[in-house]
């Protein structure tokens, strides 16, 4: 048996299995591979609607025919006929997770060694950390690359001795595409000069990186628009630090970090001045926590429902009881009969004030001295009616409705912050 045909698949268990087809001689031997292996499967091909989309196209459609594997096609909308690859991918990946993951399915990709090897160069040229580094894995949850130790000349050879049709990408031969320029003239200069297998290297090194970005994520925590991590646990900047601060961004950014995003993150953690890191995610430090917000994610306004007995906002959950004996700012006691209107949740304004024992304050002031970092204070939930400031959870409960006294009237909630733990 060849090397080839000892590749192994993942178990379908009642899944449908899908093959990412391009027309190119990768995923057309996968094709008739996987078919050997199940019996049944299906390919989507992704029209790009670029120059050579329908030749590719046509080819897709000749191996179906050919082994009787049923097709699908989908179309994308790219912002011009020669697209980035970088923005083809990301819409390719959109039409994957649609069609396939989200209706728990498997997907097989063509990636063989030569593409985990190209890839390893491209991260590098734009100074991804150790998730880029590390390349392209074999499995990524529903998402599976059997070829990924074979070379690219096993997959033509095993193509021509099984005759197997297949057609070359004309764009394959733009320079002008990082990844060709890297296939093309960065990786023979480099294999002049080496007497190594850069393949095998890069394959030996990538699952090295995997090994030891093994982190413990049991302290990191997210929900929507927000992410912590306690301080201690990356400030002093060692590679075990480093290796945990990577991992938290990547979490959060869904894909490897570059190097610049590190370094803004620590100067955030040595100067305490919050900077923004990557999209609209900024980073601050809040009562020994670094955290991470997106003021984007976050809901702007909500009304408290009286009727349900949990209402959630981003990270934190507040609860109506019928009654709370203990009084302290993260339960609000207050009398029903001074509250004018709904109750809303909603962020900050400039303008917002809360009575206390003291007088008027500045609802910002408040949180300010509470230790809450500015983004972090931007998406706060307030509590308000239709006339004044009623609460700020984990802060003060205005005096104008907070009751000590015993009452039939009173309205009990009680607030957490609820983010999820990585496991």
């Amino acid at each position: 048996m060849s090397k080839i045909e000892e590749i192994t698949f993942p178990k379908k268990n009642k899944r449908e299995i899908y093959v990412a087809l391009s027309g190119g001689v990768d995923s057309s031997v996968l094709g008739l591979l996987a078919k050997k292996h199940y019996g049944s499967v299906k390919a989507l091909y992704i029209d790009h609607r670029q120059v050579n989309s329908k030749k590719m196209e046509k080819a897709a459609i000749s191996i179906c025919e050919k082994f009787c594997i049923d097709l699908q096609i989908e179309k994308i909308n790219p912002s011009n006929n020669e697209a980035t690859e970088t923005e083809l991918r990301s819409l390719r990946f959109e039409v994957f997770n649609r069609e396939i993951i989200e209706k728990g399915n498997i997907l097989l990709l063509g990636h063989h060694s030569g593409d985990r090897l190209e890839t390893f160069f491209i991260n590098l040229l734009r100074g991804t950390r150790l998730k880029g580094l590390g390349s392209i894995s074999k499995k990524a949850g529903n998402i599976f690359r059997p070829l990924l130790d074979l070379s690219k000349e096993d997959i033509v050879a095993y193509a021509k001795e099984n005759k197997i049709p297949y057609t070359e990408d004309p764009s394959n031969s733009n320079q002008d595409i990082l990844r060709n320029w890297i296939r093309k003239t960065l990786l023979p200069l480099i294999s002049e000069k080496s007497n190594k297998n850069l393949e095998d290297t890069v394959g030996d090194l990538s699952k090295e990186i995997k090994q030891a970005r093994k982190v413990n994520p049991q302290y990191l925590k997210f929900s929507k628009g927000y992410a912590e991590v306690p301080l201690v646990l990356v400030e002093k900047g060692d590679f075990k630090d480093r290796n945990l601060l990577i991992h938290f961004l990547e979490q959060i950014k869904g894909e490897g970090v570059e190097i610049q995003n590190i370094e803004n993150v620590y100067t955030t953690i040595n100067s305490g001045k919050e900077r923004l890191i990557f999209g609209n995610w900024r980073a601050s430090l809040s009562n020994g926590l670094l955290i991470m917000i997106n003021p984007d994610l976050w809901t702007k306004e909500i009304q408290f429902s009286l009727e349900a007995k949990i209402t959630n906002w981003n990270n934190f959950s507040f609860e109506i009881h019928e009654k709370l004996n203990i009084f302290n700012n993260w339960n609000f006691i207050g009398e029903s009969k001074k509250i004018e209107g709904k109750i809303i949740i909603r962020r900050i304004k400039p303008s917002d004030t809360i009575e206390t024992d003291t007088g008027n304050q500045k609802v910002s002031e408040l949180l300010r001295s509470e230790g809450v970092s500015n983004s972090y204070r931007k998406v706060w939930p307030i509590f308000s009616d239709d006339e004044k400031v009623l609460w700020i959870p984990g802060v003060r409960t205005s005096r104008l409705v907070y009751c000590k006294g015993s009452t039939k009237d009173l309205l009990s909630i009680s607030g957490k912050l609820v983010s999820n733990s990585m496991t």
